[in-house]
């Protein structure tokens, strides 16, 4: 803990030019550290549910070869995605005092209305996470094919907001960057 901090304190040191600023947000001085491993997780949850599209894309065609792996890829998804959200709503409070307010609703308000949709897009795909995890967890591909018709589609439909929710975010680091 005290090594992040130090770490933090010296980023936070050089992006102020020389001068100490004294955290006044909540967990401001770990932000760097929260927003690599938001950055991390969200890789993860990327690699897991292409990974997991691309399996359950071989269950329209009947081939259930990989259930055991499918299911892996929809529980690391399912984690991955409660961290990436969890870790957004930690560096929420910095971002919004130093990014969104000085910046984005200053000179970009489009920027600040794409990140709200994109924010209301990861909350329905929140609660859609652990119906979809639930949903596979309750049956089996291969014999209860009449569920495919619902967790095929929400897969999918995962996959889409999850891959806008990282072209938004990333296009909206280079809007402005986050360090």
């Amino acid at each position: 803990m005290v090594f992040f901090e130090r770490v933090c304190d010296t980023l936070l040191l050089a992006a102020a030019g020389g001068e100490a600023p004294k955290p006044a947000i909540f967990l401001e001085r770990f932000y760097i550290v929260l927003l690599l491993t938001h950055l991390i997780a969200a890789g993860v949850l990327a690699g897991s549910m292409t990974h997991n599209l691309l399996i359950v894309w071989k269950y329209i065609r009947g081939k259930f070869g990989r259930k055991k792996r499918e299911l892996y890829f929809a529980r690391v998804s399912l984690w991955s995605y409660v961290i990436v959200y969890l870790f957004g709503c930690l560096i929420y409070p910095a971002f919004r005092v130093y990014f969104r307010a000085a910046y984005f609703d200053v000179d970009l308000s489009w920027a600040t209305g794409l990140f709200e949709v994109k924010e209301h897009w990861g909350s329905l795909g929140l609660a859609m996470f652990f119906v979809y995890y639930y949903l596979r967890k309750s049956f089996e591909p291969d014999i209860e094919k009449d569920k495919l018709w619902l967790y095929v589609p929400m897969c999918l439909i995962l996959n889409v907001i999850v891959w806008y929710k990282i072209i938004v975010g990333c296009y909206l680091s280079l809007l402005k960057g986050s360090f």
